[in-house]
């Protein structure tokens, strides 16, 4: 059970609402802590995060999501709610590391393994773009993801993002020392995506 109460996280308030063809990023809220343990949980998806542990534990989601509720207060991060705009379904998780001062910004995603091969993930991560560049006027938004994450690469190339190179094994994870791609994209390469209808 969550101890978590909703009045207590102003910060998770502020992401602002987004939709698309078929998703609504929507503010975190306690009802979801469940829902991240559980799927955070599942070795299908814990096994392409990069830092997140394994098994993971209802308190160490109540402690992530203590923690960007802070981070967002401050300014530092923003983190959605992924949902089916029709049936309410929670799909997964987005988030943005802030860094305003450089006007650039980290995408991460997560969706629930049971949605997998929906095209949830790329139309969620096309929408957080928009707002990045649009609503934000961020300059440049960068991405990683772990050498053998194959489905995460298709999905940041769906997204126009440039290769940029390999962090060589900069992550350690499960034991392993792994390697780290890494790809940017640039608000004027954005505005290209979307002249073409990319976005």
């Amino acid at each position: 059970m969550c101890a978590l109460v909703d009045s207590w996280l102003q910060g998770l308030k502020r992401a602002p609402l987004l939709c698309s063809q078929r998703l609504l990023l929507r503010p975190i809220c306690v009802g979801d802590v469940s829902h991240i343990q559980e799927n955070v949980n599942d070795k299908r998806v814990s096994n392409n995060l990069s830092y997140t542990p394994h098994p993971y534990t209802m308190e160490m989601a109540e402690t992530w999501t203590r923690n960007v509720d802070k981070g967002m207060a401050y300014g530092n991060c923003c983190y959605w709610t992924i949902c089916d705009r029709k049936t309410n379904n929670f799909v997964g998780s987005m988030g943005l590391s802030l860094y305003r001062e450089q006007e650039n910004c980290e995408l991460h995603y997560w969706i629930s393994a049971d949605e997998w091969n929906k095209g949830y993930c790329t139309e969620a991560s096309k929408r957080t773009i928009v707002h990045v560049f649009e609503d934000l006027n961020m300059h440049r938004a960068h991405v990683t993801h772990r050498e053998n994450n194959t489905p995460s690469q298709k999905v940041i190339e769906k997204c126009g993002f440039i290769f940029e190179g390999i962090s060589r094994e900069s992550l350690k994870r499960f034991g392993n020392f792994e390697n780290v791609m890494m790809y940017g994209l640039l608000r004027n390469e954005y505005l290209a995506l979307k002249a073409k209808g990319i976005y």
